[in-house]
């Protein structure tokens, strides 16, 4: 098994653009869900059938879990995995960042944080209704930095009101802090989000495509000349320092999945989602569901998940599903001849302007 992937979906307060599954009222069974999903991971362990390398911790917000929750979550994983895990990431908010829990973090094994800084504009995180301060930002990075912790930062971009140059603040944070990865990810409307009904009531503007182009060249532009290789749509990294569970999945490896709205892939054509609702996971009453992928559903995530990244779709990967059709190769044709894609070493890989429309890209080789 390559990977663990542990839904945390507990949150202080809800982002206005954010549709991941999580509760910000969870008080009173927070206790029973998470021992559940402990007793979830060991009545799974006959699905490990691979040394597991990556344990990532999502949400929601995992930066909430007290030590002895996560001591206790990450017990059994820890024992599995043995000396074969290299990443074990835990996503956290500004204001998660204590000495304490960064000592906690540290003794349990974590080495690697994804800090949710997504904006050092004041406004802007008052729009996003974020539960941190820029001062908690900054503070944040400096602790973080003085504990050695593999660090990666998040960015969003393409926001109402955003300019170039709110961009390029969260960007210089490279420049004055050991980062070694940051994600970049663009503002979409997600139905049923706060962001969702302002724009259907008219009191914001619909997102501007224009200026979230601008605002992604001007990422891929500025990472590039700090050495940052962009190695998946939305994610760069300097140093070879890529995050290995989410590589993991671009690469089809197999991972499971624990607790309420996660899901697991057995590396060849199973998937399985867990119900996106605290209480009938509780209540494990069909509370999981099991998906059988045809070969054009591995033929179509071969090409969705693998455009999205430096290394693209291979070959002998395509040879081995069944060949390219004429029809097939002919599109392909006309969009390296376009600019959007190129053949290198037998792998279809997208160039710079091609990344930026990877996911429609990827749509145009897909077998119905």
């Amino acid at each position: 098994m390559s990977g663990i992937y542990i839904h945390i979906p507990f949150c202080k307060q809800a982002c206005h653009y954010c549709d991941f599954h999580f509760s910000t009222t969870f008080s009173g069974y927070r206790t029973e869900l998470l021992e559940l999903m402990s007793l979830e991971f060991n009545q799974r362990l006959n699905e490990i059938n691979e040394p597991i390398k990556t344990i990532y911790f999502g949400g929601g917000s995992p930066g909430l879990l007290t030590p002895k929750e996560l001591e206790m979550l990450l017990k059994k994983p820890l024992q599995i995995a043995s000396n074969h895990l290299v990443e074990l990431t835990l996503e956290a908010n500004p204001e998660d960042i204590t000495q304490a829990n960064l000592n906690a973090w540290r003794s349990l094994g974590i080495n690697r944080i994804s800090l949710g800084i997504q904006s050092v504009n004041t406004d802007i995180l008052r729009w996003m209704n974020r539960n941190h301060t820029v001062e908690q930002s900054i503070s944040a990075l400096k602790l973080l930095e003085a504990y050695g912790f593999s660090l990666s930062i998040d960015l969003i971009y393409g926001v109402p009101n955003q300019e170039v140059s709110d961009v390029l603040k969260v960007i210089e944070l490279l420049d004055l802090f050991h980062i070694e990865h940051l994600s970049a990810y663009a503002l979409t409307k997600e139905p049923n989000t706060a962001l969702d009904r302002w724009i259907q009531q008219g009191k914001t503007a619909e997102i501007d495509d224009e200026m979230q182009i601008k605002h992604y060249y001007t990422i891929q532009h500025e990472l590039k000349v700090r050495s940052f290789t962009q190695y998946e749509v939305s994610n760069y990294a300097k140093n070879g320092q890529i995050a290995k569970h989410n590589t993991n999945y671009w690469e089809g490896k197999p991972y499971i999945g624990i607790g309420p709205g996660a899901h697991s892939f057995d590396g060849v054509r199973t998937r399985r989602w867990n119900i996106s609702n605290n209480q009938r996971y509780i209540k494990q009453q069909e509370w999981f569901e099991l998906e059988t992928l045809s070969e054009n559903n591995i033929w179509n995530e071969c090409w969705l998940t693998g455009l999205r990244t430096v290394n693209g779709v291979s070959l002998d990967k395509l040879q081995s599903l069944g060949g390219i059709s004429s029809k097939e190769a002919e599109e392909l044709k006309k969009l390296m001849v376009d600019g959007f894609l190129r053949l290198e070493n037998n792998q279809y890989k997208l160039t710079d302007s091609g990344f930026l429309s990877a996911d429609r890209l990827a749509s145009m080789m897909f077998r119905i």
